[in-house]
């Protein structure tokens, strides 16, 4: 079962018309959000996101953004305002957090939907939960480790969190959703090839390790301090 530790720090964010996943972290004494890169390229330092929350977009202060310059799908936001509860998770993102076969859960808004919970969420809607298990993950490359996980992706979950669940209802974030392998398959009429393809979800899930948001946040000391 996926706690409101993680829940309640998942937000629907959009950006220059781009609509993804983010979740907050806390480091130092800070709060930051975390998202993929590709969710808020272009965003500048000083400017603001755009948070659904009762039902409408709302913009939210950032003032540092940074983008991982490693290649990974990874960026993270220094909030000027804290933006979620405080609610206790862990942020490792390396291969010694978890293991080939562990059961891992995503969190997301896929193609915008979500759950509405009012004030038991203060006005924010509850994003998907989906679950899969890691299949595969490469040796840590420029910074991030790229981490495959068996389980149903679709559009909107880019920038959520990759979690694993302890028996005690801890929470552990190892990864940033990036996107889905996909496959081009063949359109065929009664066993002819017609030479149009569709795109086939391969059931695989891409993230990057989210390590390296945790070292750039300990380094930046600059998101909203946590009340």
């Amino acid at each position: 079962m996926v706690p409101s530790n993680i829940l309640q720090r998942t937000f629907h964010i959009s950006h220059n018309g781009a609509l993804g996943t983010g979740f907050t972290i806390d480091v130092a004494g800070r709060q930051y959000l975390a998202t993929a890169k590709h969710v808020v390229e272009g965003l500048s330092p000083d400017s603001s996101i755009a948070v659904l929350r009762n039902g409408a977009w709302q913009n939210v202060e950032v003032a540092d953004v940074w983008h991982s310059p490693t290649g990974a799908d990874l960026s993270l936001l220094s909030l000027k305002k804290q933006l979620s509860p405080t609610h206790p998770i862990h942020v490792l993102g390396d291969s010694s957090s978890y293991f080939l076969s562990q059961q891992i859960y995503f969190l997301g808004f896929p193609y915008g939907m979500h759950m509405e919970a009012g004030l038991i969420n203060d006005g924010y809607p509850v994003p998907f939960v989906k679950t899969g298990i890691v299949s595969s993950f490469s040796s840590v490359s420029g910074g991030s480790q790229l981490i495959y996980c068996d389980g149903h992706n679709n559009p909107g979950f880019s920038g959520g969190p990759i979690v694993t669940v302890s028996a005690k209802q801890e929470v552990t974030v190892i990864a940033v959703v990036s996107a889905y392998r996909f496959n081009e398959d063949p359109v065929l009429l009664n066993g002819v090839d017609t030479g149009l393809t569709y795109r086939a979800n391969t059931g695989l899930v891409i993230g990057y390790g989210a390590k390296e948001l945790l070292v750039q946040a300990t380094d930046a000391n600059s998101g909203a301090v946590i009340a």
